[in-house]
């Protein structure tokens, strides 16, 4: 694949519109995208959702999603759209057309994007850095059974991740068997790995946030060992717990 070919499978723009404008994707859009907006308010109709976006909010379109986009405001309307066409841990469609809830490491993730909509290799590892960050928040698509019982899991598990694999699937009222194959096909990964990285990102934001040692936080959330979550955490993060938390406090500085 040449780098015109590569490049083609990304569409960063931002996009300014008049005091109002009307766009119809009903046939159903080719890309991912992830959206910011800047200024003025948006409406997105799908048949299952309407999103209301205002200044500030951040939004996932998936590929194939038909829906209608309405755009106000007194002035003009600005918008960053970031579009993809591989989300490659999920099956495609895997998630909902949603508003994504505002945190502040999402937003420094997204920000360069923001600034510069140059698709080159640095754009696109920021790109895929933002989408690790981002997917285990995402709402799956409704409607299936496998993708029902994958958002009451990623919820049970947010709220308490040291309950044992078993232990979810009686919540989630399947069995273990069931659960596995569920999350499989929701996802690509086993339960285990979900609640790994459930655990990894609360140990990111202890690192981030407080002056707990490695140690400490590990102790915190249940794992058997310092050496094992570390093992875990690069799994997850593709750095150490210590090179995450100066990464953090660096750019803290620089802001």
């Amino acid at each position: 694949m040449n780098d015109t070919i590569f490049c083609k499978n990304f569409r960063f723009n931002e996009y300014c519109f008049p005091e109002s404008a009307h766009r119809d994707n009903t046939g159903g859009v080719g890309f991912h995208f992830i959206g910011f907006m800047k200024e003025g308010h948006g409406r997105l109709v799908s048949r299952e959702e309407t999103l209301e976006l205002s200044p500030g909010d951040m939004f996932y379109i998936p590929k194939g999603c038909k829906y209608r986009s309405y755009w106000t405001a007194e002035g003009v309307v600005r918008f960053d759209s970031i579009g993809f066409l591989y989300f490659p841990t999920v099956a495609p469609n895997g998630y909902k057309l949603q508003k994504i809830s505002y945190d502040p490491s999402l937003w420094e993730a997204f920000q360069p994007l923001s600034e510069d909509k140059t698709v080159n290799a640095s754009a696109i590892g920021t790109l895929y850095r933002l989408l690790g960050l981002l997917e285990p928040s995402l709402a799956v698509s409704p409607g299936r059974a496998d993708a029902a019982v994958c958002e009451k899991l990623l919820l049970l598990m947010r709220d308490d991740p040291s309950k044992t694999i078993p232990e979810y699937a009686s919540l989630c009222q399947v069995s273990e068997s069931l659960l596995y194959n569920y999350v499989k096909r929701c996802t690509g990964k086993t339960p285990n790995r979900l609640r790994q990285e459930v655990l990894c990102q609360k140990a990111a934001q202890l690192l981030v946030t407080t002056g707990y040692s490695v140690e400490e936080i590990c102790d915190r959330l249940g794992f058997s060992s310092a050496a094992y979550f570390r093992k875990v955490f690069r799994s997850v993060y593709h750095k150490s717990p210590t090179n995450l938390r100066k990464e953090e406090n660096e750019n803290q500085e620089l802001l």
